[in-house]
């Protein structure tokens, strides 16, 4: 084991051990120090304050995207996040609430946009739901396959595109919008593969591959937030960041948000499997690998930065020691590496 990993094992809160322990470890959840450990999570002010919000049919929160507590796609992250196991039946319940015919109750509302988002395959709320079944471990059923082949269909059908603008226009206002009918992948699209295994065969890989970095280089250069255009206003839909070989540690300092939406992304699609097969994804994690290596993802952080880490991704119970960022930092980068295929032995 590393010294890096033996450090966070001796340091880091019941969060960290749990899940190096479970994921990469491999330990058996029923194990005596597991189970100790998962009820010690279940008993953070921040899980319990989530699953205080449960409702009677599974359901978490009041809306269903939106903000830990309120949202149930992002509680259900900050729960898996934190260690409670998908397995379990808190998270059981969540899966049924939203496999169940009907959305006759108050809180299980849809967003703004939801609908037309839906129609043109941008993320809408069956893609919202979706993403939250596959991270539960719930793929085999329609919902989640009728999104994963829409994810398939998009990164194939965006082969035939040579430009931005093939796939989408910009306005007199000088907004950029997606072409109707257009087929190019968003962040939904790749989440959703990530998180899910009957789609891998090798033709699929393959094509994936390939068509990520196609998109790559369609999009070198170009930070447009591109909007969805529905019937009667612009919607924004769940763009993916391409970008994210282009990241340098010292954009913190004018953006306080950069290191933290940068390895949001990183971590949503370390799992898909040919990460280091592309080679713009692949300069993006060697880069992360180096700052985890050299400690420079916690080290050349500003303040404003850290603090936004602390706020979107942090598990650890507190900040009180400097011991408790440094693990918290770092095991969310090391956990990145894992599932993106690096030999994390090496940190």
């Amino acid at each position: 084991m590393s010294a890096l990993l033996s450090y966070l094992l001796e340091h880091g809160g019941c969060s960290i051990r749990y899940r190096i322990m479970k994921e990469v470890m491999n330990i058996e959840i029923t194990n005596d120090e597991m189970l100790k450990l998962q009820g010690q999570i279940k008993n953070k002010n921040k899980v319990k304050k989530i699953l205080e919000r449960q409702q009677a049919d599974g359901w978490i929160g009041n809306e269903l995207h939106g903000n830990p507590g309120t949202g149930l796609d992002s509680s259900v992250s900050v729960l898996l996040d934190n260690g409670v196991n998908r397995e379990d039946f808190i998270m059981q319940r969540v899966a049924a609430s939203l496999l169940a015919e009907g959305t006759d109750r108050p809180y299980r509302t849809t967003f703004k946009g939801g609908e037309a988002l839906d129609l043109g395959g941008r993320g809408g709320n069956k893609a919202v739901k979706a993403g939250i079944l596959a991270d539960l471990g719930e793929e085999n059923n329609s919902l989640v396959q009728d999104e994963m082949e829409t994810g398939l269909s998009y990164l194939k059908d965006s082969l035939a595109y040579k430009s931005i603008d093939d796939f989408s226009s910009v306005n007199k206002r000088g907004i950029r919008f997606y072409n109707t009918n257009a087929h190019f992948p968003g962040a939904n699209h790749l989440n959703l593969l990530s998180a899910t295994e009957s789609w891998r065969t090798d033709e699929n890989m393959d094509m994936v591959k390939g068509a990520l970095e196609h998109c790559m280089n369609i999009m070198r250069g170009k930070s447009y937030n591109i909007m969805f255009k529905s019937n009667t206003h612009f919607v924004g839909p769940f763009n993916f960041k391409w970008n994210l070989d282009e990241f340098d540690i010292s954009e913190i300092e004018e953006d306080s948000y950069a290191l933290v939406w940068w390895l949001r992304s990183l971590q949503r699609i370390s799992k898909i499997g040919i990460v280091r097969h592309v080679p713009g994804l692949k300069k993006a994690y060697d880069y992360l690998f180096e700052l985890v290596q050299s400690e420079a993802v916690v080290n050349k952080q500003s303040e404003a930065g850290l603090k936004r880490f602390k706020d979107i991704l942090s598990v650890e119970n507190c900040w009180r020691k400097k011991e408790d960022i440094y693990c918290d930092v770092m095991f969310y980068g090391v956990m990145i590496l894992f599932y993106a295929g690096y030999d994390i032995a090496e940190l």
